[in-house]
């Protein structure tokens, strides 16, 4: 008879479970990178590369899927509302009729799933780590190809909003992958069986 698994908690999950306090300083952590990362780009037409995956799918792995979910979407909504928090200090509603709507709405599918991943197949084990992470950002990249693909066409949105993104994508993941690992090891989590 097989034992149960115990559930797997990232290791900013249980920092937020440890207090209040905590959580509330994890969240703000995690949207002050999420709207620095999208600040730090390379300004290409019509939707920019940014350092934003790489922190949403390592705070995602690191935070699970309900805190991970919640702190993207604090993020969104902020940036919904008004504050200059998108790539280029671009911000509102209108974000998401634009060409990056696509990324931004994936941003917070993106989370949910890389978290999940992470707590419940994944479990830090690095080969299906590195898949959760390569999933999620290929989600993403589909998203937002596919919602560009509405503006300007399925060719078009493949040579400038899927392939420009795929080497950043190989090496953002491969960061992820060693930054998750890393964060984990130095918070005192212990591998997976």
């Amino acid at each position: 008879m097989a034992l149960p698994v115990a559930p797997f908690r990232p290791a900013l999950a249980r920092l937020a479970d440890f207090s209040a306090a905590w959580a509330v300083a994890a969240l703000v952590a995690g949207v002050a990178l999420l709207a620095w990362s999208a600040q730090v780009s390379i300004p290409i037409q019509p939707v920019p590369i940014t350092l934003q995956s790489y922190v949403l799918i390592t705070l995602a792995a690191l935070m699970g899927w309900r805190f991970g979910g919640l702190t993207v979407a604090i993020y969104l909504f902020a940036g919904l509302m008004g504050l200059p928090v998108f790539s280029g200090g671009r911000s509102g509603l209108g974000m998401l009729t634009g060409t990056s709507g696509g990324f931004i709405v994936g941003f917070l599918l993106t989370a949910l799933l890389v978290g999940w991943l992470q707590e419940t197949w994944a479990r830090l084990k690095p080969l299906p780590l590195f898949a959760a992470l390569a999933l999620g950002h290929l989600l993403l990249m589909v998203l937002g190809a596919g919602w560009l693909a509405t503006k300007m066409g399925p060719m078009a949105a493949l040579e400038k909003g899927f392939l420009p993104f795929l080497p950043g994508a190989a090496v953002k993941t491969v960061a992820a992958l060693a930054t998750v690992i890393l964060v984990e090891r130095l918070s005192g989590t212990e591998r997976s069986r």
